[in-house]
């Protein structure tokens, strides 16, 4: 091993040491603001949606996958520490990024079609997961469930690998700079589901119903 290499190495190894004492730091001062807020809602996907789009835009010489893979991580061992019981219903083609968006930190309930992920909210579930391509179906479910509301999509950014993920909630989103609204309704050929720019406000008319607004998708490597 050259001087030149080893000298590297110990300077990635220095750096390691120093990131590892920022997480600690950060873990502690996530368990201060779980204090501060004093009951409030664990899990806060709009203020992680607005989190996300600052340290990517932070980074523009970094790949955006990277930057939302490190602190994905970080947020949910941070949720996981106000609270560990919360329960997701996830369909199956939607498994793999349950995983990687809750880092196995919470307890997940297979489903194997939206019929089962609908049973699993109505039995106490706290958050569902659907695959993109269940539009229709998620549009006629939640145009009469006035309880429940979309609060996320994810991955936030383009991915190779996961396939686009609506997450439905108990609580709306929180609101954010980029938003969009999403507007179920029945159509023509039924339930259908309606993406506006923007924030919607009011009710959205002819029997339809925002089912969600939420922050828009940044940007794609």
């Amino acid at each position: 091993m050259t001087d030149k290499l080893s000298e590297l190495r110990q300077t990635i190894n220095q750096l390691d040491d120093e990131i590892l004492a920022l997480v600690r730091r950060r873990m502690v001062l996530a368990a201060d603001v779980i204090a501060a807020k004093n009951g409030g809602a664990a899990y806060r996907p709009g203020r992680e949606a607005e989190v996300m789009a600052r340290l990517v835009a932070s980074a523009p010489d970094l790949p955006a996958g990277l930057v939302v893979n490190l602190w994905r991580q970080l947020m949910t061992a941070s949720t996981a520490l106000q609270s560990d019981s919360m329960t997701i219903a996830v369909h199956r083609d939607a498994m793999a990024v349950a995983g990687w968006h809750f880092g196995g930190f919470f307890t997940t309930i297979g489903c194997d079609d939206l019929a089962s992920v609908r049973q699993a909210m109505a039995d106490g579930a706290d958050i569902a997961l659907l695959p993109a391509g269940c539009e229709a179906g998620m549009a006629g479910w939640l145009l009469g469930e006035e309880g429940l509301h979309v609060i996320a999509r994810t991955p936030p950014v383009g991915s190779s690998t996961l396939v686009p993920v609506w997450m439905i909630g108990r609580q709306p989103a929180d609101p954010v700079t980029e938003e969009c609204t999403l507007v179920a309704r029945q159509g023509t050929n039924g339930p259908e589901l309606e993406v506006v720019s923007g924030r919607l406000d009011g009710a959205a008319g002819d029997g339809a119903r925002v089912i969600g607004v939420i922050a828009s998708n940044g940007k794609t490597d």
